[in-house]
């Protein structure tokens, strides 16, 4: 093992992984991990963040930790041993690959990884993908904004590249960034509640696309145990992005977790859909006959010359939701089902 002595974030590094250790109650994607991030990708090197059992990471770290090349790695308590925060898998120690998945009679789930999550409740997760025409006088952020006051009563509390995003709100000083980074993508940040009623955080990627810009947005927001997501207000959310015809698809979960958003390395249960819905462009092309004919009942929203489509899949506690969400994808695309 060598260690990169060159990286605050990182403590120790193997030909294929580097390992960076962070004993803290919560864990955020700061500044010098986001950095890592860069770093490994530069350096053909996934990332391994190694922390107690004790300790919960933000949404923006675990987004980035959920990735192919990237691991959560936790110890258990006492020292005996470690397993993947995620999936709950044990994992040993390998010279090349750092921690990597036990086999044999070391491969049953972490005990700890079982136990009861310590303050229950749920979230709504939401999946927006917008984009719009390429313009000197395109301000970005209204999408994180809308989707905010709409869930919370008030939008964003802030803004920034790592955790914590300290910049008051200022959509304009966010898009002069992306402006300055293009054609690179810009990752960004945005808190709240920003005197909303609940906790919101959510992530934006903002790309250069052949046909404009791209703002792919992961928003959640907490509700404790006892508290019921306001899912009729989703139609609503969808047909609003429908309407400024930026919409290319908007995906919500719902999936049990703390109120105020961090994530314990516990199983907490699968995520379930809510609703999905397919913008101007998608619905152009598998043609609207096709998607009002899907197995999901669709609600035509937004302009009649270029019409989107909701799909409601229910309050995100039904068992069948995911049966009837893979029948509904294998109708809007048959080959890409029968490819997978």
């Amino acid at each position: 093992m060598t260690t990169m002595a060159d990286h605050p974030a990182i403590d120790v590094a193997t030909a294929k992984t580097a390992v960076a250790v962070q004993d803290r109650p919560v864990i955020p994607l700061t500044a010098w991990l986001a950095d890592a991030v860069v770093a490994c990708a530069r350096g053909g090197r996934g990332l391994q963040v190694l922390s107690p059992a004790e300790s919960r990471l933000t949404l923006p770290l675990r987004t980035m930790l959920n990735s192919t090349r990237a691991r959560w790695v936790v110890e258990e308590p006492g020292g005996n041993g470690h397993y993947d925060g995620f999936s709950g898998a044990p994992l040993v120690w390998d010279e090349a690959a750092g921690y990597v998945i036990a086999t044999g009679d070391d491969a049953g789930l972490s005990a700890t990884f079982l136990d009861a999550p310590s303050a229950p409740g749920s979230q709504l997760l939401v999946d927006l993908r917008i984009q719009h025409p390429a313009a000197e006088d395109l301000v970005l952020g209204g999408a994180v904004e809308t989707l905010a006051t709409a869930l919370t009563g008030a939008g964003p509390a802030g803004w920034g590249t790592s955790e914590p995003a300290l910049s008051p709100w200022d959509p304009a000083a966010a898009t002069a960034l992306c402006r300055r980074r293009a054609p690179q993508a810009t990752w960004l940040v945005f808190p709240g509640p920003g005197g909303g009623t609940r906790n919101f955080v959510a992530t934006q990627r903002v790309s250069r696309v052949t046909s404009g810009v791209k703002e792919s947005i992961t928003a959640a927001v907490g509700y404790r145990e006892g508290e019921e997501p306001p899912v009729d207000l989703l139609q609503e959310l969808a047909r609003e992005f429908a309407e400024r015809r930026t919409l290319l698809t908007m995906t919500v979960q719902r999936l049990p977790g703390r109120s105020d958003l961090t994530y314990e390395p516990r199983w907490l249960g699968a995520p379930t859909p809510v609703g999905m819905a397919v913008g101007n462009r998608g619905v152009a092309e598998i043609g609207l006959p096709s998607a009002l004919t899907a197995p999901v009942e669709g609600r035509v929203l937004g302009p009649a010359g270029a019409p989107s489509v909701w799909y409601p899949l229910g309050d995100g506690t039904e068992p069948d939701a995911w049966a009837r969400f893979s029948a509904l994808m294998t109708h809007l695309r048959p080959e890409g089902a029968r490819a997978g």
